[in-house]
């Protein structure tokens, strides 16, 4: 019988699977994880040491959800980088477990609501990322990112994301 003992608190998730995974690719083997706004650095962009990774098991998409939907492909839900989208992911998850708003910020398409720039997302940043929005940053389920015509979600709709051009973009966040 295989565990999993899953612990989540307010800024940490630890979690295990099967433990066969072991194997992990480097976000440096995805070379357009990068924003164009990392230009100026404000944009996302790879850490040097590595460290962030997705393992083959994250990269199994399911092809049936646990409630039975069946999800649309990534193509359809405008993805063409899917390990590059999950980088991201992950990415976004540090930034929010780390209250990094003018990370946050840069990735973000405007206007999101009625806010209208990074300035004014960083003065809402706690109002707008509230412990359910981070919540549903915390526990992504890798294998089961909902996706539509709209772009793919955390759960329950909370964060959307979309992909424009070989970049990624929280397009709304329903707090």
């Amino acid at each position: 019988m295989k565990y999993c003992l899953i612990i989540l608190s307010a800024s940490v998730l630890f979690s295990c699977n099967s433990g066969s995974e072991k194997n992990t690719t480097a976000i440096s083997d995805t070379a357009n994880v990068q924003s164009p706004a990392a230009a100026d650095n404000a944009g996302y962009s790879a850490p040097q040491n590595g460290s962030l990774a997705v393992t083959p098991f994250e990269m199994k998409d399911d092809s049936v959800f646990v409630d039975g939907s069946v999800p649309a492909s990534w193509e359809n839900a405008g993805f063409t980088d899917v390990k590059a989208f999950k980088l991201f992911l992950k990415q976004a998850q540090l930034w929010i477990m780390d209250n990094d708003k003018q990370k946050l910020a840069s990735i973000v398409r405007y206007p999101l609501k009625n806010i209208k720039t990074p300035e004014e997302l960083v003065e809402k940043y706690d109002a707008v990322f509230t412990k359910d929005v981070k919540l549903s940053f915390a526990t992504i389920n890798f294998n089961q990112i909902f996706r539509n015509q709209q772009g793919a979600s955390t759960e329950g709709g909370k964060v959307w994301f979309a992909q424009q051009g070989k970049d990624f973009k929280i397009i709304a966040v329903n707090y």
